[in-house]
């Protein structure tokens, strides 16, 4: 299971037009290797508006064979919209195979003009059972925070600790969900 984040991304949103939406598309390379093998769009992950260090939440699959090179090409974007293209904003290329090999099973690579992208690959065992937490949550009487020409809409987040260094040393925080945001709603 691929996730990613990302930070200190370059703003593409230009000039006065606020800060960059960005999102990603993770795409499975084809391998050399085999005779007619295409590259394979995963997906694309959520938009988080208004952020130069996303962390996204959703995840992706990819049956992974020791034996083969199984390479991941993640590009950046900024959602603009109102127009055809979105805004590139970097790309690198992951081979989980050195993931899996890397302390915590997460690499980081550089993205030109500016940033930073992480991949951490979790290990999903086969026939897993299936875990069920239940939650109910509210806010009331939120405190009404809004930003210049801006109005805030509240959202939620959960995360879960894990351990980042393969060794049960270092643990981390991530992001497992997020909610849509609530509109113009602070109960």
């Amino acid at each position: 299971q691929l996730s990613f984040l990302a930070s200190n991304l370059k703003n593409a949103a230009g000039a006065f037009k606020g800060t960059s939406d960005p999102y990603a598309v993770v795409t499975l390379i084809a391998n050399n290797n085999e005779v007619g093998a295409k590259p394979q769009i995963l997906g694309k992950t959520e938009v988080i508006k208004n952020c130069l260090s996303p962390h996204w939440v959703k995840t992706f699959e990819v049956d992974y064979d020791f034996s083969k090179e199984t390479r991941i090409n993640v590009s950046i974007l900024d959602k603009i919209r109102k127009e055809k293209n979105d805004k590139p904003m970097g790309t690198a290329i992951f081979e989980v195979g050195t993931i899996l090999g890397a302390r915590g099973n997460m690499i980081a690579k550089k993205l030109k003009p500016s940033g930073t992208i992480f991949c951490k690959v979790q290990k999903v065992p086969m026939n897993a059972p299936s875990n069920t937490a239940h939650f109910q949550l509210a806010g009331i009487k939120l405190k009404k925070v809004n930003g210049f020409l801006k109005k805030r809409n509240p959202f939620f987040e959960i995360y879960k600790l894990f351990d980042a260094g393969g060794d049960g040393m270092k643990k981390m925080w991530s992001i497992v969900y997020r909610s849509e945001a609530i509109m113009n709603d602070l109960n």
